[in-house]
């Protein structure tokens, strides 16, 4: 077994720093807001509570794509990277509530604001501030939307959608130069 130290310092050399699911989950709430845009509210807030489907495998592609070695291999870290990678599923059940009860905008700052705060943990397992960052931009972002839809009488589920996408973009691209 290696130490912890260890373990984080050659997960975050391998994944260059979830390079792969930042780019891959930036994408699919981009698609969101594309859909969102031109096919309305309905179809969008769908778009984005289904985007994970269609991110989780796309994730597992690039990282494969773009890994740097093998995984390390420790069982006790392995657990914990597999919780808090599957924590955020516990919302979905109040996303499907809020998606059938017609409340789009909100399914979609709920879905942005678990993003915002699953990624305070991996500010640790990857050993970079750029999840913090992540995390803060995007909690200001979705207050500052939702404040904005109060005023224009308009959804931003769309922009929601696409400030979550274009920072985890950002993300992806600054985990890879980092990297």
């Amino acid at each position: 077994m290696i130490s912890a130290i260890d373990y984080l310092n050659a997960l975050t050399t391998v994944n260059r720093h979830g390079f792969g699911f930042l780019l891959a989950y930036g994408l699919t709430w981009l698609v969101a807001a594309l859909i969102w845009r031109t096919q309305g509210d309905r179809a969008g807030a769908y778009a984005a509570l289904f985007q994970g489907m269609v991110a989780l495998p796309l994730a597992f592609g690039l990282t494969a794509l773009t890994a740097v070695g093998t995984r390390p291999e420790d069982p006790t870290m392995n657990m914990l990277s597999t919780y808090l990678a599957t924590g955020q599923l516990m919302v979905l059940p109040l996303v499907i509530v809020l998606v059938m009860g017609r409340r789009y905008t909100l399914s979609a700052a709920i879905l942005a604001a678990t993003t915002a705060v699953h990624f305070l943990p991996y500010t640790w397992l990857y050993q970079t501030p750029i999840y913090l960052v992540m995390a803060v931009l995007l909690a200001i972002v979705i207050a500052m939307l939702i404040r904005l839809e109060d005023r224009r009488q308009q959804s931003s589920g769309a922009l929601i959608c696409a400030a979550s996408g274009i920072i985890l973009s950002l993300g992806a691209v600054a985990a890879f130069v980092v990297s």
